[in-house]
C-alpha cells in the first residue's frame, strides 16, 4: 500500500507527506517472488533490531533503519550509483524502474487505464503522454490485427 511519501529538506530532515494527488494513495499488486523478497527483508529488519537492542515497535516502512525509521530517501540512490559502478552498468535510479515496468507493462498489451491507476497518475493522459514511446511498436501490432480481421471477413 502506498499512503505517504517520505522527503527531505535541509530544514526539516527526513519527514512523512501526502502523495501529490488522491489517487497517488493506492494499492498494488506484487508477484509472489517480490512480496517473499520483501518478507525476507522484513524478517531481517527484525532480527537487526533485537541485534542492535532497539526494541521500538517498526512503523512498517520498507525500508527503515534499525530504529525502523524511514531511511533517507537518497540512500537508495546511493546505493544504485555504486551498485551501477561496482558492476559497469549504466546509471542508475530508482525512478527508472518505474518507467521500466509502466513501458513493459505497454509492451505487453495492458491498457493505459490499468497502468495508469498502478503508477498513480491523477489522469489517464499524463500516461500516455509519458509513455507514448512505447506506443509506436503496439500500433504496427494493431495494424497487423486489423489486418487478420480483415482477412478473416473476406
Amino acid at each position: 500500500s502506498i499512503r505517504l511519501n517520505i522527503l527531505y529538506e535541509p530544514d526539516v530532515g527526513v519527514y512523512e507527506d501526502t502523495p501529490k494527488t488522491e489517487k497517488s494513495i493506492r494499492t498494488i499488486s506484487l508477484p509472489i517472488k517480490v512480496m517473499n523478497l520483501l518478507k525476507a527483508l522484513q524478517k531481517q529488519q527484525k532480527y537487526e533490531r533485537l541485534r542492535v537492542g532497539a526494541y521500538r515497535d517498526p512503523d512498517g516502512f520498507v525500508f527503515a533503519n534499525v530504529e525502523g525509521q524511514p531511511i533517507h530517501p537518497d540512500s537508495i540512490g546511493t546505493y544504485l550509483k555504486k551498485f551501477a559502478k561496482k558492476y559497469n552498468l549504466p546509471k542508475l535510479n530508482a525512478h527508472a524502474f518505474r518507467h521500466t515496468m509502466a513501458s513493459m507493462l505497454f509492451m505487453e498489451g495492458v491498457d493505459s487505464v490499468s497502468i495508469s491507476s498502478r503508477l498513480g497518475h491523477a489522469q489517464v493522459s499524463t500516461t500516455a503522454n509519458i509513455y507514448a514511446h512505447a506506443l509506436p511498436k503496439k500500433d504496427k501490432e494493431n495494424s497487423e490485427k486489423l489486418e487478420e480481421m480483415f482477412l478473416k471477413k473476406a
